[in-house]
């Protein structure tokens, strides 16, 4: 793709030179980096005309408002681990802006219970600064937290580590701090008042949730304002096998109606087989150390000796962290967990959960098959009484497209999770072969990219995963599945409420009357 800004209109090119001037490296040109930042893990959006990196929001204020003035997109980029198009440009021209540099922890108030980040900080890095504290956020960020950003789960939103208890990244928020596309700078949540401290969501209207899973439509986030608690001291991890998808499905549900786990992940026989094929649990050294460090000996030990054996791979798993406060009340947690659950299946060892424990932020690796395979998402989040027959529904439709996911080389692992009490997360992954794009070049291990290898470019798989993601989608949306990630992929207009969307463009006009900011996201 060709990222010659020279094509760009000559007053937004004027614009950029001024602001090289004034920001110096902070803006970048450079095509190979223009490049990088035009694509995310599935697809590649319009060229860029600049990516700016802002250290601080006047910056960043003042710069957007330039831009907007000059008739130039602005597009918010946290992690770059979006792959529904969240952050890839629509249109020309278009500046994406980075939030990477702004990546400080501004504030950690034990006695308010609450923490100040900017957007850029990593789901990792705020975890590692609060542990030493010894409090955390209820929700503490997606597996990819070691690139994703505290910003980009505000946008996009994000589950799974503390999810299963507390809900997903909106739940644990108090305010927000936004710049919006005329370069004004927007506070919510208490600190929008006189003289407050930003200790309180609810005054007056919840302006907050407006910005919240907006993907980025209504304005750039550049801090945000989480909830503290206490870390759980004690922990225990429990794993059980299932013949059959009910089974699994009716297990997840009753530990979330109990509230009884922390975190909850569960794999058909299709994604434990893509586990399992990925490197082999045994021989990830890493993984290894850490389950000893955090579990000591023996439970590496299982690990090591189970390795590939941990679970059968023709039923489904269901993998479980459970936390409390004391001793007793973790054992009683694991004891209520197994009365509940073990009437629904197996119970195995518990060294997988023990593993994504140990190594909660493991997942950028993950984004290519065993075999260096291309990797897309689909999720739902269904009801916990849909779930069981939204996964039916899916099953029936790759029934359907197997004779063409066989010609080109498809297959599909389903992850399952539960989010708080009332939600079951089904997500379909489809793997093709293709070629990797320069996302994933930057992004996946040299070496682990060495290991797998690269199937090449594959137009015809990769238009046939391109149809099949839309199905998925399609299948879920006639389930009645919400989506977080909405992006530039999923439905969010299509016959919802004319009243509220009527609501959300009169707020959009208000910020953005260009529409400038992030054009074309949550247009479907």
């Amino acid at each position: 793709m060709n990222h010659d800004n020279t094509a760009a209109p000559a007053p937004a090119q004027n614009l950029i030179a001024r602001l090289r001037a004034e920001w110096g490296s902070a803006i970048v040109t450079d095509p190979a980096e223009l490049e990088y930042f035009s694509t995310d893990v599935y697809s590649q959006g319009q060229p860029l005309l600049a990516v700016l990196r802002p250290s601080d929001a006047t910056q960043l204020a003042a710069a957007v408002k330039q831009l907007t003035d000059a008739g130039v997109a602005v597009v918010p980029r946290g992690g770059g681990m979006s792959y529904t198009g969240g952050y890839i440009a629509a249109q020309s021209p278009t500046v994406l802006v980075d939030t990477g540099a702004l990546d400080r922890i501004v504030e950690i108030n034990l006695e308010d219970a609450y923490v100040v980040v900017e957007a850029g900080v990593t789901w990792r890095a705020l975890k590692e600064a609060l542990d030493a504290k010894g409090v955390r956020t209820p929700y503490f960020g997606p597996m990819s937290g070691s690139h994703a950003t505290v910003g980009g789960g505000m946008s996009q939103g994000a589950v799974f580590h503390g999810s299963a208890r507390y809900g997903c990244s909106a739940d644990v928020v108090l305010g927000l701090q936004v710049v919006t596309a005329q370069g004004e700078i927007l506070t919510t949540g208490s600190a929008a008042a006189a003289n407050t401290a930003p200790f309180f969501r609810w005054y007056g209207p919840d302006l907050t949730g407006l910005f919240l899973g907006d993907c980025g439509l209504l304005g750039i986030k550049t801090r945000i304002v989480l909830r503290l608690v206490p870390r759980h001291p004690h922990i225990d991890y429990l794993s059980w096998q299932f013949p059959s998808a009910e089974g699994l499905f009716g297990a997840l549900g009753v530990l979330a109606r109990h509230g009884l786990a922390s975190e909850t992940a569960a794999f058909d026989p299709a994604l434990t087989r893509v586990r399992m094929r990925r490197a082999g649990l045994a021989s990830d050294v890493k993984s290894l150390t850490n389950v000893i460090r955090k579990g000591g000996l023996l439970s590496g030990l299982k690990l090591a000796v189970k390795g590939r054996d941990i679970v059968d791979q023709e039923q489904f798993s269901l993998h479980v962290t459970l936390e409390g406060d004391s001793a007793a009340e973790v054992a009683d947690r694991v004891a209520r967990a197994r009365k509940l659950v073990d009437g629904f299946g197996e119970s195995i060892e518990p060294s997988i959960a023990k593993m994504m424990a140990a190594n909660p932020f493991a997942a950028w690796n993950s984004m290519l098959g065993p075999q260096g395979e291309r990797w897309a998402p689909v999720h739902a989040l269904v009801p916990h009484s849909k779930a069981v027959a939204t996964f039916e529904a899916l099953q029936a439709l790759f029934a359907r497209e197997q004779e063409t996911m066989d010609r080109h080389g498809l297959f599909i692992g389903t992850l399952i999770s539960s989010v708080g009490a009332q939600v079951t997360l089904i997500e379909p992954c489809i793997y093709w072969p293709d070629s990797h794009n320069a996302f994933h070049q930057r992004t996946v291990d040299a070496d682990h990219r060495e290991r797998i290898g690269c199937p090449g470019e594959h137009l015809d798989a990769r238009a046939a995963a391109d149809r099949l993601k839309r199905q998925i989608a399609d299948t879920l949306r006639a389930q009645g599945a919400a989506n977080l990630q909405l992006g530039k992929f999923y439905d969010y207009r299509a016959g919802r409420d004319p009243v509220a969307l009527a609501l959300l463009d009169a707020i959009k006009a208000q910020l953005d009357p260009k529409g400038l900011m992030n054009p074309g996201v949550l247009a479907r």
